[in-house]
């Protein structure tokens, strides 16, 4: 009866129904993953930089989201542009929290990187120290940022205490510094670094391993090398292309080219194909040895792989054929290059100048330079300039800077260098000091070489008193003068015999602070001897003693003439056999004279020697007791 009672129960209305299961809960929908293409999408069209940025970061704490390289690549513009607005961290955080960003370690870690990624160095040093400010303790990731930007920068004390306060450097670590120091080709601290690596139970990596292999190609010595080569075997680390090369460079270096070729052929029976700077030092080893033939063998290789010369190569060939006198096969590998529609770097171009002037075709060098239709960077703007005002063409050296200007290049200090020399040479005296006077008005912190330009090209023209007064104005407005600015100016003066200027200028030269160097010092004592002041000259030296400057192989012959000419003939001879201890030539005046005064024999040859009784005494000491007397 009860199951006939249940299906005699009337049906659910539909409408009932509906309301029924409509009032049940629904799942939550899931939430919203961030992409790469929105995240780039949202930061491109943000009208603000902070919001970006905060944007950013707050799409980095979504669970399962992790910003790739490319997203941190395309924020660098806006994250910049608010750094310079802030220009400290402080305020970047500060900017950042205003604008609801919850501040976390993960917020620095983020920050961290990006600003590491784009060069803002300073900015990431202070982030870094902000951490503990804000309550929070560096991980062995930010420990490693800090790291890396310390040796970046250069600052050598700070990443050391850095490396010393780290308990537990872990691989990155390592690595880090290994890339530094293998920058900077400090092979003892590079091994040092390495075994201390392996002792740690960490193997390097092949890129590791590559600039450690570089490096002690370069610096260190071939057993190491073959230990490292070793290494890599047991280790199991594959030889890259770069390791073997870096085998043959030494091997090339160190003259042992047979040995470099069977390193050659093991090379390509591993299966690595050799690249053009595989082959450059095997060319460059057989053409210094003279073997053409086996050139024109490696040569031939390189075309039949496919594998063509680069500009190194070239340089290579040009430079080993200037040496051997193949001046027009040097010349044939430059129109080659040219042909090539090969830009020629500043190297190329010093080497064409050289061998122009060998073969006696310096004429051709305008035609050659100028004449092309090759586009030159600022480097190779300013080797065409200096080679076309060293080599007598002053005229064309203007010209070419003026084109220089219409190809939209921004001259530096060594563009203003040429310019300044043509002009002094070309005689246009005004018109490079109104040069001059525009640069310095325009570029105040232009460097000693600048000022030491126009002041050679003027004391070049004679034009000694306008030098000085030029000198004394750039040191009235603290420009960047040093010793070798003051030097130039001392030699104008005593050349045009105006004594009295030229030892004010050097009195003032110490009043304001200037060291003098030992050209400084070699000047004013050659130019004190035309005087043969002895008093100041004894001065002079006591004070070139007490700094502790030797005088150069002119200035002894200087003195030693003096003393002649002042019949101080026993410290004459005391101050010619310290300059044959010291390996110093006698000049023919000084031979001359001695042989008339004293009657020794002198021999003159390509190594002009000399023999000499003495007393003993020491020449320094000497000169000073007999100027007293």
């Amino acid at each position: 009866m009860l199951r006939a009672a249940r299906r005699r129960a009337p049906p659910l209305p539909a409408a009932l129904a509906a309301a029924f299961f409509s009032a049940k809960p629904q799942p939550p929908p899931p939430p919203l993953v961030p992409t790469p293409q929105l995240v780039d999408a949202a930061v491109a069209r943000c009208p603000s930089d902070a919001l970006a940025l905060s944007f950013f970061l707050w799409c980095a704490r979504r669970p399962g989201y992790f910003h790739p390289p490319s997203s941190f690549d395309r924020l660098l513009p806006a994250a910049t542009r608010l750094a310079s607005r802030l220009r400290t961290a402080p305020a970047l955080l500060h900017e950042l929290q205003g604008l609801g960003c919850p501040i976390r370690p993960h917020t620095f870690l983020l920050l961290l990187r990006l600003y590491w990624r784009g060069g803002q160095f300073d900015l990431v040093l202070e982030l870094f120290d902000q951490m503990p400010l804000w309550g929070f303790r560096p991980n062995a990731f930010a420990c490693n940022v800090a790291l890396d930007v310390q040796l970046r920068i250069g600052d050598v004390e700070a990443a050391r205490r850095a490396w010393d306060d780290n308990p537990s450097p872990n691989y990155l670590t390592y690595a880090i510094v290994l890339t530094h120091l293998c920058r900077a080709g400090n092979w003892s601290a590079v091994r040092g670094c390495f075994m201390e690596m392996l002792q740690r139970g960490f193997l390097p990596s092949a890129d590791s391993l590559t600039a450690v292999f570089a490096c002690c190609s370069k610096a260190g010595t071939m057993p190491e090398l073959l230990q490292l080569l070793s290494f890599a075997h047991v280790s199991g680390c594959h030889l890259t292309s770069a390791m073997w090369t870096c085998l043959i460079a030494r091997m090339c270096h160190e003259g042992r080219l047979e040995e470099a070729c069977r390193v050659l052929e093991k090379m390509v029976g591993s299966g690595f194909n050799p690249n053009v700077v595989t082959y450059t030092p095997l060319v460059r080893g057989f053409l210094r040895a003279g073997r053409n033939d086996k050139v024109s063998e490696l040569l031939g290789y390189m075309v039949s792989a496919g594998c063509g010369p680069d500009l190194v190569l070239y340089n290579v060939l040009m430079d080993c054929m200037s040496k051997e006198g193949r001046y027009d096969d040097a010349l044939d590998i430059y129109m080659h290059i040219h042909s090539s529609q090969i830009k020629p770097d500043a190297y190329t171009l010093s080497t064409l100048v050289r061998v122009l002037q060998l073969s006696q075709n310096i004429g051709l060098l305008p035609r050659l330079i100028l004449g092309s239709d090759i586009s030159y960077d600022l480097v190779a703007c300013n080797s065409v300039l200096g080679s076309l005002c060293k080599s007598g063409f002053p005229s064309e050296a203007i010209q070419f800077y003026i084109d220089m200007i219409g190809m939209g290049i921004r001259p530096d200090s060594y563009t203003y260098i040429g310019l300044l020399d043509s002009l002094c040479r070309l005689g246009r005296v005004n018109h490079a000091i109104s040069f001059y006077d525009s640069i310095v008005e325009s570029h105040p912190e232009s460097n000693a070489y600048v000022h030491a330009a126009i002041l050679s090209g003027l004391i070049r023209q004679g034009q000694n008193v306008t030098a000085l007064r030029i000198l004394k104005e750039a040191v009235r407005k603290n420009y960047a003068i040093d010793a070798m600015c003051y030097t130039i100016v001392l030699h104008g003066l005593f050349r045009a015999h105006l004594v009295e200027e030229a030892c004010r200028l050097f009195d003032q030269m110490k009043l304001s602070g200037m060291a003098s160097n030992t050209c400084t010092y070699n000047v004013m004592l050659r130019g004190l001897c035309r005087t043969r002041d002895l008093h100041a000259i004894k001065q002079l030296l006591t004070e070139m003693e007490l700094a502790d400057v030797e005088m150069d192989s002119v200035s002894f012959n200087a003195v030693v003439v003096l003393l002649i000419k002042s019949q101080r003939i026993g410290a004459a001879t005391a101050m010619v056999r310290e300059m044959l201890n010291l390996g110093m030539k006698l000049s023919n005046k000084t031979c001359s004279l001695l042989s008339q005064c004293i009657g020794y024999e002198f021999v003159l040859g390509n190594n002009t020697t000399a023999t000499v009784e003495s007393d003993g005494s020491d020449s320094y000491s000497d000169f000073l007791l007999c100027s007293a007397s």
